[in-house]
């Protein structure tokens, strides 16, 4: 990561070097000369204590001070200061006192405003003849000399250099200085780009523990019986998703079947999708308090109500969540459901050999948070045939896109219902699947996608076996 910086050290300091070289390589040299030498010895010092900060890898805010100092000693400044972007985020900034040299921050406030005054600011130039400079107490300033610090993509601030005297800085300072500028603004970038690489991991690890933890809240043992097959299927579209589903064994064989899907996508939605697993075991217990044994568990439209009263305690007002909730119930051969929101189940009826979608109404849980909420949901009942086949998506299957950023859509799913039908649950999901990813075949996949299967066996066991 450090290369860069490290070759444009080398290359300036072989430089400075040479200058040492070619000077020792002549004859004894006059007064003038050696004089002459004695500013380029502290360039080469300042070179290699920007060098030694930066193979230790330290802050930026020690970068910056060492600029500061490295600049001022090499081009015998009277006065300085580092004048950061305000607001600028990607750096982490010296204290206040680090910025000045001999120069209060009301002073180099006074000298700001003078600079804007005559449209001095942020530019890279130096003004050797300041007729009307401010002063900075033993007389005016006459010399000037102003170098911002860019990188790449930010500009993180700018370089202030000041004399008394007229005439106090040459364009080999200015050549000198750029090299410390951007030395330092290279080593930050280098030490960002450091801590955000470290940031992404950090994250990447808490992505890849939060994708642990929702792999763990979906259901790996599906429910398995004499009287019907499951088969599940379920991919999110980044690293954590906002689908689920999950099953409850109730009391005189019937199971409890929820599949929703949270608004959004990512942590948050994931976040939600875990509340809403544990307000479906925690509304679906048994009521010790019920007159009959079939009341002791909620039917579905009043499990919605219940989990819309419990979500307005925690979910933010622009999320909803949608959920379709079934309780299949083996002995009496049938099955009620209500959804909230939810995709439209799709059903083939054995008997009539027709596939069709049940057409229900319905509220997603969140869009309305008061009692009035239980006019929108309603209990639908269905009796079920041997071989009959209930298909239970999210809207990342129907809304898979594909070329021309077309739909797969419900009228596709359904056609593959129709073509395999008669096959066993699992075989269903596969001729499903297998279609599905034919159709958006190169085209990335834009929201979480949970896919149910459920046969109702050919031979249903006796009612009371």
């Amino acid at each position: 990561m450090y290369w860069p910086v490290l070759a444009l050290l080398l290359t300036a300091l072989l430089s400075l070097v040479g200058l040492v070289i070619v000077y020792r390589s002549q004859p004894e040299p006059t007064a003038p000369l050696v004089a002459d030498l004695a500013p380029r010895r502290t360039e080469i010092a300042s070179l290699q204590r920007l060098t030694q900060i930066i193979q230790r890898g330290q802050t930026s805010s020690e970068i910056y001070k060492i600029l500061l100092e490295s600049a001022v000693q090499t081009v015998r400044a009277d006065a300085a200061w580092l004048d950061l972007q305000a607001g600028h985020s990607d750096a982490e900034a010296p204290d206040a006192g680090a910025l000045y040299h001999q120069l209060t921050p009301a002073q180099a406030a006074t000298i700001r405003d003078y600079l804007i005054s005559h449209s001095l600011q942020d530019s890279e130039r130096i003004f050797n003849e300041l007729t009307d400079g401010p002063s900075l107490g033993s007389g005016p300033l006459r010399s000037l000399l102003a170098l911002p610090l860019r990188g790449m993509h930010n500009h993180y601030g700018t370089l202030y250099l000041l004399k008394q005297q007229a005439q106090g800085f040459h364009h080999e300072d200015l050549g000198i200085l750029q090299t410390f500028t951007s030395q330092a603004v290279l080593s930050i970038e280098n030490l960002q780009l450091a801590a955000n690489s470290a940031e992404n991991q950090r994250t990447q690890e808490e992505l890849k523990i939060a994708s642990q933890v929702q792999e763990s809240l979906i259901p790996k043992n599906l429910p398995t019986d004499n009287w019907f097959e499951i088969s599940s299927h379920s991919l999110a579209a980044k690293e954590v998703g906002g689908d689920f589903y999950d099953f409850l064994h109730l009391p005189g064989r019937r199971l409890a079947v929820l599949i929703g899907d949270v608004s959004g996508k990512g942590v948050t939605a994931a976040f939600h999708m875990a509340q809403m697993k544990g307000i479906f075991h925690a509304l679906m217990q048994e009521n010790p308090l019920a007159k009959s044994e079939r009341d002791k568990f909620p039917v579905p439209s009043k499990f919605m109500a219940q989990a819309n009263a419990a979500l307005t305690h925690c979910l933010e007002r622009s999320s909803f969540i949608t959920s379709t909730l079934y309780i299949i119930d083996y002995e009496q051969g049938g099955f009620m459901f209500a959804r909230a929101g939810h995709c439209h189940t799709l059903y083939y009826h054995a008997m009539r050999e027709e596939v069709f979608y049940f057409e229900s109404t319905g509220l997603g849980l969140g869009i309305i948070r008061n009692d009035s909420y239980e006019k929108h949901i309603k209990n639908q009942f269905y009796d079920y045939s041997p071989g009959d086949v209930m298909v239970i998506y999210t809207d990342g299957i129907v809304e898979a896109r594909g070329e021309g950023n077309t739909e797969y859509g419900e009228a596709r799913l359904k056609a593959q219902l129709e073509a395999s039908y008669y096959l066993e649950a699992d075989e269903i999901k596969e001729h499903i699947l297998r279609d599905l990813n034919n159709f958006t075949r190169g085209y990335p996949i834009h929201d979480d996608q949970t896919l149910l299967v459920i046969k109702f066996k050919a031979a249903q066991p006796a009612p009371f076996a």
